[in-house]
This record gives structure tokens, C-alpha cells and sequence, in this order.
């Protein structure tokens, strides 16, 4: 079990619950200025009270407002007026903006102008002083026809510093809007979400093998015998959060069953659920009280869209988008590909030293069982990260951007010790090669693409895979004989074969 199912499933369903309401809420627009304004309201009160208590001590100091009440009511006036004229037509021209930028990279730009702390103190910041002046220039009275005169100079002076702050965050938020609608900062942002969730996941050790999928688990056809019980989705949604400690507990109970219990879970963190699918097989089938079946559709937590709480690929998923807009025929922007290319990099080498959450798993909980959760396995991951930009790369003749995938590969496959990791990310590397020559025009470029992918071949010959990376080096320098360069990619293939031994002390 990962670090992060041990904080999360073990915390129970309403821990769980609870976490992805406060990530709502602490990725949402209106919090931040929710609690601002509530802040503003608070320092009324405040100021207030000092006008009352200290009024007569505190108006002759040089910091302090000075004017009459009329004088008051103009400041107050022009602050709240003003400031609420910017807000709008600086949000205005932001949003904008905004479009624009989703339009060129990704739709999910949206998402992190919403979440950025530094927009929402902002716009807190405008509305709570907004506000503030409006309850000040209530309180102001003057003698004329108003009863006893009461000019709040404390308050009024709150108001001018609030002000002059808030000059200051309009030049922050020019400059901090700028920065964020650059693609290395949309790129960075999705990589830093995906490693933080990626950071919790358990670490590998020498000892440590890649964790079992379905189709490892024989026993499991044995054990599907008959008709299971099956509880369906009550509502569609992605699934963003899932306690597989709290299904599991639900559906077998404290009974101690002699025969082995197999708990299906199809749809993990970062599936699409619609409702009415089965979220919940169990085998043999058994009854369920209502409230335990309500403690198993809790377990889940259904969201408009995808959350990185548990799902780190939903950041590989920003970045292909991001990718495959600039490798479209609209854009033509190989630079930004190539940017958001350089972040999964860096994702699947922050990868290799974690363990992926275990597809199929033992559990014990006063019955023997198995449990299979429907998980991203590593081939799942690759295949999202890189299998639409070869194809997209390969339609547009972007041979750099070839180039720079295979070179990624290779820095992953260093990176990923795991035999299985390695092939997913050999076979995506042995495409290319294989599609060059009937996909690239110029013969050169593709045999170009198959010496570099003989290159990438070659740190694998001395593993587990080596005789499986041989027959394919085999097949690409069968490819090349009637490439123009085809000699050096057989050359390559003929070197790599020499360097065996060599390899054989460190197969990376």
C-alpha cells in the first residue's frame, strides 16, 4: 500500500470526504476573497472602535486624517468608486486574455488562474476595501442637519493605506498575469501538481518489483465463479478521490469466510463514472444492508473534473494537451511541444524511484481476498503521455520533435529499472523506428530516427530484455537497407552488439 492510501484510506471515508472538500475550497476563486472581505469587515469594527475610544488623542498626529467629514466622505467616495471601476475592468480584460491562452495551449489554463493564490488575494483584496470604505462613509455625520458631528479619522486613514495597497497589487497583478499566461509556467504548474501527488507514492528498493496487474493474478479466473454482487454509480462524475479500506470493510464485514472474497473496484482516482456502471463487484455474492451500501458509494468522491489528490497522470494529461496544440496545423509551435515535453521527462524520472499503486493486491481484513482497482498501470501512463504526440508529430513531418521523444525515452528507460517499465517505454521507442521510413519523406531523417533509436536499444541489451531488444535492433537494421544512411544504422547495430560486455557493469 502507498503512503498515500496509508494517510488517505487509513483516515477513514469521512477523512477522505473531508480532504476533497478542503482541496475544493482551497483551490477555489472565492475562498480567498471570501476570507479577505470577511477580514475587511473585522477591521471596520476595529477601527471603529478606536475612532470611539482614542478620536480626540489621535487626530492631531501627522499620519492621521486631517479633513472635516466632508472631506472624509470625498476620500471614502473616490476610493470605493474607483476600485470597484478597476476590479471590473481589470478581471474583464483578464478573462479575456485567459481565453485566448486556452484556446492556444489547453482548456485546463482556466483551472490554474482560478487556484492561483496570488489572483485571489488580489481580487479579496479590491472588494474587502471596496467594502470597507462603503461602511465607513455610513458612519460619517456631520453637523449640519445631522446631529453631533462624527468624522472616523482612524478609519478614514485605514482606508487611504488600503488604498495605496492596493495600487501596489495592481502592478503585481499586471506583472504576475504576464508570467502566468506563458507556456513555461502553464507547463510547470501541471509537473509540480503531478510530482506533489507523485511525492506520496511509496519508494522502490533492490528488492522491490513492479506491482501485479490482472493478467498476473491466474487465480483470479478461478475465483469469478458465478454471479457477483454489484453495486452501481448513483451519479456521473470523474472520481477524485477513493477509499479502497472503506469498500473493502463495507462489503465483507467483520465475517471470517473460508473461501477467498475478490473485491472488483473498476473505475479508480481519474476515471470517468457514469451512472448506473458497476463501481463495486464482489465474489461470491452476498447481501448488503442499505446503510452498508451507502458506506460504499461514500467511499467515492465524484468531481466535474479530474483532482491530482490521488491521480498524478491528470498532469500528463495537461501536458499532451499542451503538446498536441502546438504540434497542430493551427499553431505549428514545436517550442512549446517540446516545453511541456521536457516536464514529462521530468515526471517519469521523478517515477522511477516510486511504486505504483498496486493494481491487484492482498488484503486482510478477517477474510482472505484479493482486490483489484482499476489503477493507471505504467503502460496506461506511457501510452497517455506519448502515443498522441508520436502519432501527431509523425502526421505533421516534426522530426525534431521525434527526436526529442525517443531522447526522453531513453532518459526514462535509465531511469525506470523495472523490467516491465522498460519494455512499455522500448515498444513506444521501436514505433518510431518502425514507422519512419513509410512516414518520413526524407530517407535520411528516418534512418536518422533508427540510429537513434538503436541507440536507445543499446542500454537495454545487457537486462532482462536483451534478447527481446536484440531481435527488434535486428529488425531496424533489416528497415534501413534501402534508406540513404542506412550504413550507420547498421553500423550502430553492430556497435551496440560489441559493447555487450561492456555493459555488463552497469546496465543504465
Amino acid at each position: 500500500m502507498t503512503a498515500t492510501q496509508r494517510s488517505g484510506e487509513g483516515g477513514g471515508v469521512f477523512s477522505g470526504r473531508l480532504g476533497s472538500v478542503w482541496e475544493r475550497l482551497n483551490s477555489s476563486f472565492w475562498f480567498i476573497p471570501a476570507l479577505l472581505v470577511l477580514g475587511g469587515v473585522t477591521l471596520y469594527f476595529v477601527a471603529q472602535y478606536l475612532d470611539q475610544l482614542m478620536q480626540t488623542n489621535l487626530a492631531s498626529l501627522p499620519i492621521v486624517f486631517s479633513g472635516g467629514p466632508t472631506a472624509a466622505r470625498s476620500v471614502l467616495s473616490t476610493i470605493a468608486g474607483s476600485l470597484i471601476t478597476v476590479v471590473a475592468t481589470m478581471f474583464s480584460l483578464t478573462v479575456v486574455a485567459l481565453q485566448l491562452a486556452s484556446s492556444y495551449y489547453s482548456p485546463r489554463v482556466l483551472r490554474n488562474f482560478t487556484k492561483d493564490r496570488g489572483v485571489q488575494t488580489v481580487l479579496g483584496a479590491y472588494v474587502a476595501t471596496f467594502l470597507y470604505s462603503l461602511l465607513v462613509l455610513r458612519v460619517i455625520r456631520t453637523a449640519e442637519g445631522e446631529g453631533t458631528e462624527f468624522n472616523p479619522v482612524i478609519s478614514v486613514t485605514v482606508a487611504v493605506v488600503l488604498a495605496l495597497l492596493c495600487v501596489a497589487l495592481l502592478i503585481y497583478f499586471i506583472a504576475h498575469i504576464v508570467n502566468m499566461i506563458q507556456s513555461s509556467t502553464i507547463v510547470r504548474s501541471a509537473y509540480h501538481d503531478a510530482v506533489e501527488t507523485i511525492t506520496g507514492l511509496e519508494d522502490l528498493d533492490e528488492s522491490s518489483t513492479e506491482a501485479k496487474a490482472p493478467e498476473d493474478c491466474p487465480e483470479l479466473a478461478g475465483l469469478l465463479a458465478g454471479d457477483p454482487l454489484v453495486l452501481r454509480a448513483k451519479k456521473s462524475g470523474y472520481v477524485q478521490y477513493l477509499n479502497v479500506e472503506a469498500v473493502v470493510g463495507a462489503v465483507v464485514g467483520q465475517a471470517g469466510d473460508e473461501k477467498t472474497v475478490v473485491v472488483e473496484i473498476p473505475f479508480g482516482p481519474g476515471f470517468f463514472v457514469a451512472a448506473g456502471l458497476p463501481i463495486v463487484r464482489v465474489w461470491p455474492a452476498r447481501e448488503l444492508d442499505s446503510g452498508t451500501e451507502n458506506q460504499v458509494h461514500e467511499a467515492f468522491y465524484f468531481g466535474k473534473e479530474r483532482s491530482f489528490r490521488q491521480d498524478f497522470a491528470f498532469g500528463l494529461r495537461q501536458l499532451s494537451d499542451i503538446a498536441l496544440k502546438g504540434l497542430s496545423p493551427a499553431f505549428n509551435d514545436q517550442t512549446t511541444a517540446m516545453q511541456a515535453m521536457d516536464q514529462m521527462e521530468a515526471i517519469f524520472i521523478a517515477l522511477g524511484s516510486k511504486a505504483l499503486p498496486p493494481r491487484v493486491r492482498e488484503e486482510a481484513n478477517g477474510a482472505k481476498m484479493l482486490v483489484e482497482v482499476g489503477h493507471y498501470g505504467f503502460d496506461d501512463i506511457v501510452g497517455l503521455a506519448f502515443d498522441q504526440v508520436r502519432r501527431t508529430a509523425f502526421t505533421g513531418g516534426h522530426v525534431a520533435v521525434l527526436e526529442r521523444l525517443l531522447e526522453i525515452l531513453e532518459h526514462a528507460i535509465r531511469a525506470n529499472l523495472l523490467p516491465k517499465r522498460r519494455r512499455s517505454l522500448w515498444s513506444r521507442a521501436f514505433t518510431i523506428a518502425r514507422l519512419a521510413p513509410e512516414q518520413i519523406p526524407d530517407p535520411e531523417d528516418a534512418a536518422n530516427l533508427i540510429r537513434r533509436t538503436v541507440d536507445v536499444g543499446a542500454c537495454l541489451l545487457e537486462t532482462e530484455l536483451g534478447m527481446e531488444v536484440a531481435t527488434d535492433l535486428e529488425e531496424l537494421a533489416g528497415l534501413s537497407e534501402d534508406l540513404r544512411g542506412g550504413t550507420r544504422v547498421r553500423e550502430a547495430v553492430r556497435a551496440a552488439q560489441k559493447e555487450q560486455p561492456d555493459r555488463r557493469a552497469d546496465p543504465r
